[in-house]
């Protein structure tokens, strides 16, 4: 009862009403960091190593060029999106104006296979490879180790997500300068410590490669090892002057961690040993890590806090990416309208983040009793992950054809829109192919199942909503910020080619 004695109920007001992201609580150096600890740069330098090694023999770090070169001309595609669409919805807008709203929830649909799985995984293998080097170097038998980092990491970086977003950037911003520091200064102590065959640089050389195959994978590998620089794109309802920020994170990141990576794979070759590639591919622990034990001793520890610091700070920026999207899914109604709803004092999608919790617990307690945790982390961070990645990228690429050839031909560029479209989905199209010649053993063997599986499930959540005329949605799902970067959302004119009514 209220004080006027009138015993009627006071509801809250529409959703649509109620207060959203906070506006202009990060920077250029916010979001960035947002990519940066997206791509997880001490995990991409540390855990691929003997892979993309054993695939091209010492010219992996030449390999490691061109996919940087190749991950920029998809940054470029990423960037032109964002700047047109700036939205917290990420791929989900831009793919739904871009071509249509239902291939534009698809294309979420199967990023929930990639960023929301991710980090509980991360933890867990996290603790599994610290339990392995304990167990090594000094004895100690800690098996228990990865399911306790699940439990510890989900939900510390759920809290960290509920107190803000600027808080989200601080703490990504010291771990995630933290991982480079450390895994840089191990870097070059490989450089200045050669083992067998000295400092050289034919690591850049091309006749160096073990086989043309094998190049050509490792550079596909590459462009997987580099993924994460699309972080950026959902914090743009957060970012101060989106249009600018958030395209110069996208593109920043890509630079500085291609730069990073090769130099990491230069400096464990070169200190490994030039000579020695048989004994680098065939180490029993990660060749980073045995590095760190040949030059610090007991303090190879430093380089496990280096892997700590990089799976806390990329577990929560595959969260924010995440949470974003299912928050402006709720506001347009392809959701549930709840995972729309914002914390009144925190502004942040608080029932997304609690979604992003259980599914970080689920699926890293779940898959990693299943498959233990070293093989889940390959299973869904190595194969499930990069086919969901080939439909993201991929629609994104069509997209941002469609969106300026069709919406803005006066600012439509030949190389960026047409050109760089064309060759990175070459490039992906030929991973998917790569990834299954020869067809992989159990459980990789069960990756396109589990992505198809996933596909049509969205197709019949899809069907469902016609079916059941929930059709609003559809003219909500391309909108994004308008010129000013304010509050409102860019109107949506019915009967335009980029099929938003539904027609």
């Amino acid at each position: 009862m209220d004080k006027s004695g009138s015993s009627e109920m006071v509801l809250p007001p529409p959703l649509e009403q109620q207060v959203g992201l906070k506006r202009d609580a990060i920077g250029l150096l916010g979001v960035s960091m947002q990519s940066i600890t997206h791509i997880a740069p001490a995990i991409a330098a540390i855990f691929y190593t003997q892979f993309v090694v054993s695939l091209t023999g010492l010219a992996a770090p030449l390999a490691y060029i061109v996919g940087v070169i190749v991950t920029m001309m998809l940054g470029v595609t990423l960037a032109q999106l964002a700047k047109a669409l700036p939205s917290a919805g990420g791929y989900y807008t831009y793919v739904s104006r871009g071509i249509h709203p239902r291939v534009g929830f698809l294309t979420s649909w199967m990023y929930t296979l990639y960023d929301p799985t991710t980090g509980g995984i991360m933890a867990g293998f996290f603790g599994y490879t610290l339990s392995q080097a304990l167990h090594q170097y000094n004895g100690l038998d800690l098996p228990w180790l990865w399911w306790v980092s699940i439990l510890v990491a989900a939900p510390t970086l759920a809290y960290i997500q509920h107190r803000g977003i600027a808080l989200s950037a601080q703490f990504m911003l010291i771990t995630g300068a933290l991982e480079i520091l450390i895994v840089g200064v191990l870097s070059i102590w490989g450089l200045v410590r050669p083992g067998a065959g000295g400092f050289t640089f034919q690591v850049f050389n091309f006749s160096r490669k073990t086989s043309m195959e094998g190049f050509a994978l490792a550079i596909v590998f590459s462009v997987q090892g580099l993924t994460g620089w699309e972080g950026a794109g959902p914090l743009a309802e957060e970012t101060s002057n989106p249009r600018r920020n958030v395209p110069r994170a996208i593109l920043t990141s890509i630079a500085i961690l291609g730069g990073f990576l090769v130099v990491s794979y230069w400096g464990q070759i070169v200190g490994f040993g030039a000579n020695s590639l048989k004994g680098l591919t065939s180490s029993s622990t990660l060749p980073g890590i045995a590095l760190a034990r040949r030059f610090w001793g007991p303090a190879y520890l430093i380089l496990i806090f280096a892997l700590f610091n990089s799976v806390m700070a990329n577990a929560l920026a595959c969260a924010n990416v995440g949470t974003r999207m299912w928050y402006r899914m709720g506001r347009t109604g392809s959701l549930p309208r709840g995972l729309g709803r914002i914390h009144p004092k925190y502004q942040t999608p608080t029932v997304a983040i609690l979604l992003q919790l259980a599914i970080s617990l689920a699926t890293g307690l779940g898959i990693g009793l299943w498959l233990n945790p070293d093989r889940s982390f390959l299973f869904m961070v190595g194969l499930v992950l990069v086919m969901a990645c080939i439909w993201i990228y991929v629609s994104g690429n069509v997209a941002c054809f469609m969106l300026y050839w069709r919406d803005r031909r006066s600012e439509f560029n030949v190389v960026m829109h047409l050109v760089f479209p064309i060759i990175t989905t070459a490039a992906l199209v030929y991973a998917l192919i790569e990834s299954f010649i020869p067809f992989p053993a159990f459980p990789f063997n069960w990756t396109p199942a589990v992505d198809g599986a996933w596909l049509a499930l969205g197709i019949g959540i899809l069907i469902v909503m016609k079916v059941r005329g929930n059709e609003k949605w559809l003219v909500e799902a391309g909108k994004a910020l308008d010129e000013a970067g304010g509050d409102e959302l860019e109107p949506v004119e019915a009967g335009t080619g980029s099929g938003l009514t539904g027609e």
